[in-house]
Parts: structure tokens; C-alpha cells; sequence
């Protein structure tokens, strides 16, 4: 984080109006795209952006190290994403890494759909890490970054869900 992101920053803590819309403005693109990714869907990303950048207005002055701004908005947003998830119904995942289990058992290898309640069926920790991984992109330490875990316990959760998954697929 340079220093101009941080004198932004704490002008918004400040509760300077147009240095939250500065803030706005810069990071806009990278919440509607990311929650694009997660949500499949335009709409509800637009709408939890919004709900996102309230959280944060709201939330700043909670933000103790302003140089860890990156992962606690990182954070805000998968969060936020997730519980859009989990009041949602199950739509179809991307092409992810998840395909090639998929492919073991070609017979479900076009029901998405499957895949999704499959994935429904993970324990929470094991879904989260796997979204951050699988639809986010993110690397194994960011993860932990995120999630503040160890990286061995991102490993895990990752491994854990594969598992988990393989099995539920299979039966």
C-alpha cells in the first residue's frame, strides 16, 4: 500500500465525504468483478457491492493497522459474498479445478447443478476456503491472510473439501 492509498484512507476515517468517493471510484471495479465471480450474477453483485462499501464506511474506524486495509476489504468482500451464497439457491459453477473431478465420473461430468448442491453440502470452513481458491483465484497464503488461519489449515480445508467432495460425487 503506498502512501497515497493510506493518506485516502485516513481521510475517510476522518469522515471526508469525497475522500470516500475517491475510494469508491478506485475500488468499485475490483468489488463488482470479484463479487461477479462469486455470485454469478450482474445484479446481486451490484447490489452487494453496495452493501459492501456501507460496511466499510461504516466499519473503517473499527480498522486498527491501516496498511492491513487490502486484506480486511478483501475479507469484507468474500464475507459478504459468501452470505449472499448461502441464502441463495444453487446456481451453476464455472470451469474450475472442480471439473476434473468431475471428469472421473463422467456421467455427471453436465450437471452442474449437482456440483452446486455438492458443494452446499461442504462444511462451511471447507466451502469458504475452497470458493477463495477454486472462483477467486487466490493462493494459499492470501487465503490464510484472509481467513486469519495457518497455511497449513488452509491446506487442509482445501484437501479436506476435495475429499469431501469425491465422495459426495460419487455416492
Amino acid at each position: 500500500m503506498n502512501m497515497t492509498e493510506l493518506k485516502l484512507i485516513e481521510q475517510v476515517r476522518s469522515g471526508n465525504e469525497e475522500a470516500f468517493a475517491r475510494l469508491l471510484k478506485q475500488y468499485t471495479p475490483y468489488v463488482y468483478r470479484t463479487a461477479s465471480v462469486l455470485l454469478h450474477d450482474g445484479h446481486e453483485a451490484e447490489d452487494v457491492a453496495q452493501e459492501i462499501f456501507l460496511k466499510v464506511y461504516r466499519s473503517i474506524n473499527e480498522l486498527q493497522d491501516l496498511r492491513a486495509f487490502n486484506s480486511w476489504f478483501k475479507r469484507i468482500i468474500t464475507n459478504s459474498c459468501l452470505d449472499r451464497l448461502r441464502k441463495q439457491k444453487p446456481t451453476p459453477v464455472p470451469d474450475t479445478e472442480l471439473d476434473r473431478i468431475l471428469e472421473k465420473n463422467p456421467q455427471k461430468s453436465d450437471q452442474r447443478l449437482e456440483m452446486q448442491e455438492a458443494i452446499l453440502q461442504l462444511i462451511p470452513e471447507y466451502r469458504e476456503a475452497l470458493m477463495l481458491r477454486e472462483w477467486q483465484g487466490y493462493d494459499y497464503q492470501e487465503i490464510a491472510n484472509m481467513l486469519s488461519i495457518p497455511l497449513g489449515t488452509v491446506k487442509s480445508r482445501i484437501h479436506g473439501a476435495r475429499v469431501q467432495l469425491r465422495k459426495i460425487l460419487s455416492d
